[in-house]
């Protein structure tokens, strides 16, 4: 199963969580105390949406930008 993974600010990663709710998608949801961060899985819209910084995500996996 892939997923598509979207770099959004928080307030638009709640947006998804409360849509998806909504439609009755199946989802896991995350906060990252460390990054300040939210993070939704959602199996349906197989999207991954995170508030954490694109930057931090490549400094974490040791990967340069595109």
């Amino acid at each position: 199963m892939n997923f598509i993974t979207e770099f959004e600010n928080q307030e638009e990663v709640e947006r998804d969580i409360s849509s998806c709710q909504r439609r009755d998608h199946i989802q896991q949801v995350a906060f990252s105390t460390y990054h300040h961060a939210l993070t939704q899985i959602c199996f349906d819209c197989r999207h991954i949406r995170t508030s954490i910084k694109k930057e931090d995500v490549n400094v974490l996996e040791g990967e340069k930008d595109d």
